[in-house]
């Protein structure tokens, strides 16, 4: 089957809301690629981090609600996400980054997750499938909402852990692959 094609520009984000203890108010934003294919979206104060007795003391969550709105004709799903940004975890400590997605108003959750285990200290940039496929109605602009939460793990006292934003773009970021099909 020929892979469908959007015509540049014209799939386009008419609404973006968010809300979470890992976005608060003014600290994220998105995009979508001029073909269509790529949603990103960008925190500039998302940080997971262990207290001193290596418990998640900061366990970030944020909800990003995007409403797509693209030609008549063709239906959606999303096929991958790109995380990028910093960790550093001591040895025995692990991240979990957990993004799902789903439609408002459409049955169905897809989940992708990372762990990354300690010793690690540096940027990272990992590429996910998501574990379902949950499709967007034919023809009809609805939210994509799109979840996202780090859940630190130490193990034991005096262990720490971070994951935050990168150093060379001072964001972390999730990138979206859209998988289009025309009926």
């Amino acid at each position: 089957m020929d892979k469908p094609e959007i015509e540049a520009g014209t799939v386009k984000i008419s609404g973006f809301k968010y809300k979470g203890d890992g976005c608060p108010q003014g600290s994220a934003e998105g995009a979508v690629s001029d073909d269509g294919e790529v949603i990103t979206v960008m925190f500039s104060n998302y940080t997971a981090s262990t207290d001193a007795d290596g418990f998640c003391h900061r366990c970030p969550r944020c909800t990003v609600a995007v409403e797509l709105s693209y030609p008549p004709g063709f239906r959606f799903h999303l096929g991958t996400v790109t995380m990028r940004g910093y960790a550093r975890l001591d040895e025995g400590v692990s991240g979990t980054a957990k993004t799902s997605y789903y439609i408002s108003g459409l049955p169905g959750t897809a989940l992708a997750k990372r762990v990354i285990t300690g010793p690690f200290d540096d940027n990272f940039e990992f590429t996910d499938q998501f574990g379902a496929v949950v499709y967007s109605k034919w023809n009809v602009v609805g939210d994509l909402n799109l979840k996202s939460d780090v859940l630190l793990k130490a193990g034991k006292p005096g262990k720490s852990g971070l994951v935050t934003v990168d150093s060379q773009d001072l964001r972390l970021t999730q990138e979206f692959a859209i998988i289009w099909e025309s009926c």
